[in-house]
C-alpha cells in the first residue's frame, strides 16, 4: 500500500474505532433524537456517517449524481445500532480494501466531481477523512450537549 494512503488508513481505523465506541454509549431509542429540529437526528447523523467512505471514494472517482443518489437508496440502513455498524464497516472495507489497489499515479490523478469540485484522488481521500471528522465531532457534541453523557471515548492519539 502507498505510503500515504497507509496514513490515512492509519487515521481512519482510529476514527472509525471511535465512532463504533460512541455508538455503543447509545440505544436504539436515542437516534430520534435531535439537537434542534431544523437538524438531523442521531440517527440520521450516524446513518449518513455510516455512507461517507463509499460515497466519498465513489465521488472521487467521477461518480455521476445520479449513480450517487442510487448507492444512497441502495446503501442506507436501518434505523437501528445494529445496522448502522455493519453498514459503516462494510463500506470502511471498501475504502481500505479500494487504496491497497491505488498506486502514485492514480492517486495524483484529478478528477471533477458532479459538483464542480476538481481534486487529485489523493485530495478526495483527505476530504473524505475530513468529511468523517467533521461528523464525528458532531456525534460527540451531541453526546456531550443534548443527552448530557461524557462518553469517554478517546478520538485522536
Amino acid at each position: 500500500m502507498n505510503i500515504y494512503c497507509k496514513g490515512i488508513i492509519n487515521q481512519m481505523d482510529m476514527a472509525v474505532d471511535s465512532v463504533i465506541k460512541l455508538m455503543n454509549t447509545l440505544s436504539n431509542e436515542d437516534l430520534s433524537i435531535k439537537s434542534n429540529p431544523e437538524k438531523w437526528s442521531i440517527g440520521e447523523l450516524l446513518a449518513h456517517m455510516s455512507v461517507i467512505c463509499k460515497a466519498d471514494f465513489l465521488i472521487g472517482l467521477g461518480t455521476s449524481e445520479e449513480e450517487l443518489d442510487r448507492y444512497y437508496e441502495e446503501a442506507e440502513p436501518e434505523m437501528n445500532l445494529n445496522a448502522i455498524v455493519s453498514t459503516l464497516q462494510d463500506n470502511y472495507s471498501f475504502l481500505r480494501e479500494s487504496l491497497v489497489e491505488l498506486e502514485e499515479k492514480e492517486l495524483l490523478r484529478v478528477t471533477t466531481s458532479f459538483f464542480g469540485a476538481v481534486h487529485s484522488r489523493y485530495e478526495w481521500l483527505l476530504d473524505t477523512q475530513a468529511h468523517f471528522y467533521h461528523h464525528r465531532g458532531q456525534l460527540h457534541a451531541m453526546l456531550v450537549h443534548v443527552l448530557n453523557r461524557e462518553p469517554n471515548v478517546q478520538l485522536f492519539e
